[in-house]
Parts: structure tokens; sequence; C-alpha cells
């Protein structure tokens, strides 16, 4: 009986942290690595999500909030929340625009500011291999932060920091700073959901 009950002891204290083991390394071999979690907002064909732009000049501080819709292969909405029912629909080499009544298209080069959100245009300039793992002073949470350097001769849009939530995998912030290292910009996502496709009437 006293070996059956040190069997059943050693059993019961053995059996648990055999699991406890297992848990914790299920969790390691699944768990996506940083360069997985970039390479799944890179590689991503379409998506939603409220985005607010920050403007930051010498003058005036002012926001605008945003819903957006990108696809790949239809282009990408957004919808100006505090301005009635104003839209921008970019579309290969132009970007429609509603504005309440009026209906008129652009080149695509006349707008530069409001698709540096897209996650395309963020990728398309940062090097995705430097990838690094922090927790900055404004969260708790662990952030992957990809630096960006913008190849133009806008003084205002030197170089960008983006952020992405290592738990969540989904963008966070997008710092845009001019020439001089000061903040201009500062775009944050919120409700980010990857989508399977996205209704051809939004384009």
């Amino acid at each position: 009986k006293t070996i059956n009950n040190k069997f059943l002891i050693g059993a019961l204290i053995t059996i648990p942290l055999l699991i406890i083991l297992i848990i914790i390394v299920c969790r390691y071999i699944t768990a996506p690595t940083n360069q997985d979690i970039v390479n799944n907002l890179k590689n991503m064909k379409c998506y939603t999500s409220s985005v607010e732009y920050e403007f930051k000049n010498q003058k005036l501080d002012y926001k605008e909030n945003t819903k957006q819709y990108y696809d790949a292969e239809k282009g990408v909405r957004i919808e100006f929340k505090d301005e009635g029912d104003r839209v921008k629909v970019y579309k290969g080499g132009e970007i429609k625009i509603q504005d309440n009544d009026d209906e008129y298209s652009l080149d695509k080069d006349m707008d530069i500011i409001y698709p540096l959100a897209f996650l395309e245009n963020i990728f398309s300039n940062s090097d995705a291999k430097e990838i690094q793992e922090i927790k900055p002073e404004w969260s708790d949470e662990i952030y992957l932060k990809l630096d960006i350097d913008y190849n133009c001769k806008n003084k205002h849009l030197n170089n960008a920091q983006f952020y992405i939530n290592k738990n969540t995998g989904n963008p966070v912030l997008l710092k845009i700073y001019d020439v001089n290292k000061k903040e201009r910009i500062i775009i944050k996502y919120n409700e980010f959901l990857e989508e399977k496709q996205l209704n051809d009437e939004l384009f």
C-alpha cells in the first residue's frame, strides 16, 4: 500500500507538470514569429479599419476620423466621418471623390497624405527585415516596430515609425516625422478586421 500510495502521489505531481510542459511547448511551436506577423499584414488582400488622422503643425492641430476599405484588386475607399457624405475611392491612376452632392475625379498623385495609412504603401517604403520588438511608454503591451523612409522631396514627410500589436497582429499606430524629427502626422488604427471580400459597390 505504501508503494502504491507513493506511486499515486508521484503520478499526481508528474502528470500536471507534463501537461503544463506540453502546453508550453505547443504554444512555442505554434506561435507566429515576428516575421510571420509582418508578412501576414504585408500579404493581406482585403481589410477594413477605422483610421484616425491627427495633423500637427505650428498653427493648428486637428483630427479626421475615417473608415477605410481596402481590396488589393478593387481599390481603396475612405469615408470621412466628420464631413457629411465625403468619400474618396482610390482605383488605378485616379481618385473618385464624392463630396455631398458633387462628384469628380483627380489624378492619384494629387493626394499623397491619406494613402500613407494604406498597408501596401507602408510596406513598400519599410524594411520589413528590420523588426524591433518593444514595449513603449504609452502602452503595457508588446509591439513590433518598423522604420519607414519616404523617398520624396517633401520635407514634412521624411520618415515614419509603424507599430503592430504583437498579440493581435493588428496595426495600431503610424507616426510620421519631418526632416527636423518633429511629429507631423499620427495615424491610429482601430477595429481592424481582415475580410474575405468586400462589396463591389464600395468601389
